[in-house]
């Protein structure tokens, strides 16, 4: 739809040219936020904002309309709030004086931070941003926009809560494409149940990047932290965030999805790090996803689990997780009373690991006891609240006990060891796995190799020598796009449509500009503005196609 006059700015639809949207019930004659752009501005002659979708201390974030490709788009515009304004007359971006250098460096880090996340763009599990430019003083990027509601709603929607086995086919494949992420060296720090979205196709998908100055407290831009998800280190100066950190908001998105409700504030975990969970509903929780949740929550970041490839394995049971002990309203063990109880033990001569057996043994008739006197409430109609029958998720025991041995052993056959893929055929290796069903090949992200053919595998996650892996599992893969020089393709004389679609096709980023012509026809394509048919450039390069407009007005036909 190339008709903006008619294109409804709150959903981007054809609203007839009335005010009020019939779609969406969008007011059209309402204006924008302060620091907004108006609505229907043109960015790079291709893309129209419309009404303001989302802001935090980074910038702010549009819906908008791609002319080119018809089709709605979600923009993200730099401007910090703190430190930047919008001139009165115009869409110019002006720097708050004494914040320039400043201005500029976060600028540059938007830039090459969004560069890096639109290099995953093949990743299923996020949005995929296909353009990045300035404009105005400032930086914008533009991604793919498609209807969706964030996991917090898809939550509220299922009833509080969802199963595990309806939870599962949503979280790991978001879990595969941050694990590719981090291997590209890319962090989100804000992943919670506002930045995870469910799809109309009923994916999950990972949106809300920004730079990570913005996720981390005392920097120069308005800090934007996530209750509940927030790992510890990034309310503390100067601590490093690493993989873990965002493992730290991926488990307790998950926490939410499972139990209805979010950890407590890292920061007043700092003091008790349990994590209570109704009986109720601890109780439809698979065991060794509650081990995950407890390890991937962890308050101190060495002692969470380090990396999502670790968690991916604790949430399928792999033999290298590490179990939970689970205490039902226990209170804090006391160091001097199990120093005295060893004591007594060593003199009453029995090995430890004697003492180890019993424990178990104990622990397991006292949990019987616990649900069966449960159980005897329950069909008395005698109900407790959540609060008076809440259990609490800590104390970890090592994986070598008894008790985790025989939990796992039995899942030893599900394993298969890790293949070498690299440099081997995605699509034909794809097509293998999926006929074999050992494992499945993802995509993670495609890159220019000199040396691996186009569509071979340059890499992969898990890498081959890995620990085995669940059977079932999937294996995300970096695939060679071959030479990064691309040559630009003769369009003079087509449409801008057909012309858009060749220079695409050939890895790069046409942009449109108009000019008066003599001797090509109005909308026809005059050629490139600054190379020749023929040249070679870096792919993901910009180049300028020039579009007729016909003859200038009032100039002289003879």
């Amino acid at each position: 739809m190339s008709d903006i006059d008619n294109l409804c700015m709150g959903c981007m639809q054809d609203n007839g040219g009335q005010a009020i949207c019939p779609h969406c019930g969008f007011d059209s004659t309402q204006a924008q936020p302060p620091l907004c752009l108006p609505l229907k501005t043109i960015l790079q002659g291709r893309y129209v904002t419309g009404r303001k979708l989302d802001s935090n201390g980074e910038g702010i974030g549009y819906l908008g309309y791609d002319l080119m490709a018809e089709a709605p788009v979600y923009i993200r515009e730099f401007l910090p709030d703190n430190m930047a304004a919008r001139e009165e007359q115009g869409n110019q971006v002006k720097i708050i004086p004494g914040c320039e250098v400043v201005f500029r460096e976060y600028k540059t880090e938007f830039l090459n931070y969004f560069r890096s996340v639109a290099r995953m763009r093949q990743l299923s599990a996020i949005t995929p941003i296909f353009d990045i430019f300035e404009e105005n003083n400032t930086a914008y990027t533009v991604s793919d926009y498609a209807e969706s509601i964030t996991l917090r709603e898809f939550v509220q929607r299922s009833g509080g809560m969802v199963p595990w086995n309806t939870a599962r086919p949503l979280f790991m494949p978001v879990l595969s494409s941050l694990s590719a992420l981090h291997a590209g060296g890319v962090q989100h720090l804000g992943i919670s149940p506002d930045t995870l979205v469910i799809l109309r196709s009923g994916r999950m998908r990972l949106q809300g990047f920004s730079i990570r100055q913005v996720r981390l407290a005392d920097t120069d831009l308005t800090p934007e932290f996530y209750n509940g998800c927030s790992a510890l280190e990034q309310y503390i100066m100067d601590y490093p965030t690493q993989e873990s950190t965002d493992v730290y908001g991926f488990t307790a998105s998950l926490f939410f999805a499972l139990t209805g409700t979010l950890p407590q504030s890292a920061l007043k975990r700092r003091v008790d790090g349990r994590l209570m969970i109704p009986t109720t509903i601890l109780k439809e929780i698979p065991a060794h996803v509650v081990t995950a949740l407890a390890n991937g929550l962890q308050v101190l970041p060495d002692k969470r689990t380090p990396t999502f490839e670790r968690l991916r394995e604790e949430l399928s049971a792999a033999p290298s997780v590490t179990m939970v002990h689970q205490e039902v309203n226990a209170p804090p063990r006391n160091p001097a009373e199990e120093k005295k109880r060893a004591q007594q033990q060593k003199k009453q001569g029995l090995p430890g690991y004697a003492w180890t057996i019993l424990a178990c043994v104990v622990c397991l008739v006292v949990f019987t006891l616990i649900a069966l006197l449960w159980q005897l409430n329950a069909n008395s109609g005698q109900n407790a609240s959540d609060l008076q029958d809440e259990s609490s998720v800590s104390g970890l025991v090592s994986s070598e006990s008894a008790s985790t041995l025989s939990d796992v052993s039995s899942l030893a056959d599900d394993r298969i060891e890790v293949p070498d893929l690299t440099d081997v055929n995605y699509e034909e290796i794809a097509q293998k796995a999926a006929q074999e069903g050992n494992y499945e090949v993802l995509v993670s992200s495609e890159e220019f190799s000199d040396t691996i053919e186009e569509g071979n595998i340059i890499s992969q996650v898990p890498a081959f020598g890995s620990a085995p892996i669940q059977k079932g599992s999937s294996i995300a893969v970096v695939v060679s796009k071959g030479s990064k020089m691309r040559t630009l393709p003769y369009v003079d004389g087509l449409t801008l449509v057909a012309a858009a679609e060749q220079i695409t096709n050939a890895g790069l980023v046409p942009v449109q500009e108009e000019q008066y012509s003599d001797t090509v026809a109005a909308g026809s394509v005059i050629g490139y503005r600054d190379y020749q048919s023929g040249q070679t450039l870096e792919a993901g390069s910009s180049v300028t196609i020039l579009v007729s407009r016909g003859k200038e007005p009032g100039a002289n036909t003879n």
